[in-house]
């Protein structure tokens, strides 16, 4: 996503959007990433946030959200602190272990099992342990599906030995969504022999699922009956009110300061699923009417009905025209059965190009070329690898997009 962020911007500014944000999770529909406080309000106003959302808009096929959290602190913080996580009163006995397990790691409550449906908190209540874990020594949070591809990589590299002395020799592991694990005999038998490894060396674990330990019927009894032998917590739903109040908190974190009506307008929206909070408040600080209008609930309600609103990308009739202008070819020409270079090499521009700018996917690409969707990504990998090779396909990209920039301009 960062090595598509020119030309949209200006290589200093793609330069610090690289150095001052950090990757929080990655799932297949959102890609969440922490940026400081300090910044956000810049970032907002000079467009590298929407480039950001409508780079990975169209790296993804439209298939990834972006969610922005602001982060007050810097270096950035792979989560929040216990300190700042909101718990519902339902849940104050799962927040109290927490607390206890973070001044006394690996001592009463280890390995600890956090489970509950989706949606009840448990990935946050997990990475607030892992921040404030860190004064005991290593720590790695980890998603299951993460720790299983890591021991694959260590499989095939031959390097199994590695892999379990790093696991085995952390202060605190704590591994999110256990479920992910089912039908991988492997990384359940490895996961399990961590458990045990780390039990003796009194370091901490933590699991989160969906069902205690006893209900997990497609996980091994060994890794089962490693986790009954420690402690477990359901954590429940949480409430209407925690959920507004969880709202307000977030949005606060954006400089905003929401009317009630306007959070609970929000909670509506998301049907009490707080997962999508932070993309749905990033499609909204997006606008700047929104955010300065964050205390009038019927606003925000119209803008939640109308959708998120994107930058207008430039036409993909625009990109095909100024490519067969600059070439002397028609349109026709493109998407002829013609292979030689002079034909090829600008159908292999105009693929780039409507990737580029149009935010069309592979597939919609090759439909307006008359070309299979793989083709499609060949000529976009292709041109996205030689254009800093090839000092003339470097020149004409620049004046094509400089060109387009400037009828795009011209036309409001």
């Amino acid at each position: 996503m960062l090595s598509g962020l020119p030309p949209k911007l200006s290589a200093e500014h793609a330069r610090e959007v690289a150095d001052h944000s950090r990757v929080l999770k990655v799932t297949p529909e959102t890609l969440t990433i922490g940026i400081p406080r300090s910044r956000l309000q810049l970032w907002l106003d000079d467009g590298r946030i929407l480039a950001l959302s409508t780079t990975l808009s169209c790296v993804s096929d439209k298939t990834c959200e972006l969610a922005v959290v602001p982060l007050s602190n810097e270096p950035l913080a792979p989560g929040q602190a216990l300190s700042s996580f909101i718990a519902s009163p339902s849940n104050e006995p799962a927040l109290r272990l927490a607390a206890s397990v973070v001044r006394h790691p690996g001592q009463h409550a280890s390995p600890l099992l956090l489970y509950g449906t989706a949606g009840c908190g448990k990935t946050h209540l997990l990475r607030a342990l892992a921040r404030d874990l860190e004064h005991s020594g290593e720590v790695l949070q980890i998603g299951a599906n993460a720790f299983s591809l890591e021991l694959a990589s260590a499989i095939r590299t031959r390097t199994l030995t590695t892999f379990r002395a790093r696991i085995h020799g952390l202060a605190a592991l704590l591994v999110d969504d256990l479920e992910a694990l089912e039908g991988r005999d492997a990384s359940q038998s490895e996961l399990a022999r961590a458990l045990e490894a780390m039990r003796a060396t009194r370091a901490q674990v933590v699991v989160t699922a969906r069902h205690p330990a006893a209900q997990l019927e497609q996980i091994q009894p060994a890794l089962k009956q490693a986790l009954l032998t420690g402690a477990s917590l359901k954590l429940h739903p949480t409430e209407w009110e925690t959920q507004v109040a969880i709202v307000l908190e977030r949005v606060a974190r954006w400089g905003a300061e929401p009317h009630l009506d306007v959070a609970s307008e929000i909670v509506s929206k998301l049907g009490g699923n707080l997962k999508r909070l932070d993309t749905l408040l990033t499609e909204l600080m997006l606008q700047p009417p929104c955010r300065q209008n964050m205390t009038d609930a019927s606003f925000v309600r119209r803008t939640l009905a109308q959708g998120p609103r994107r930058a207008a990308p430039i036409s993909p009739e625009v990109v095909l025209s100024q490519v067969t202008r600059h070439f002397n070819l028609r349109i026709s020409d493109l998407r002829a059965r013609i292979r030689t270079p002079r034909v090829t090499t600008p159908r292999q521009i105009a693929m780039y190009l409507l990737r580029q700018h149009c935010n069309l996917s592979y597939p919609e690409i090759g439909q307006r070329l008359r070309r299979h969707h793989t083709t499609a990504l060949y000529a976009f990998r292709k041109l996205e690898q030689q254009r800093h090779q090839n000092a003339s396909l470097h020149a004409t990209l620049d004046l094509l997009e400089k060109e387009l920039l400037e009828r795009l301009k011209a036309a409001g």
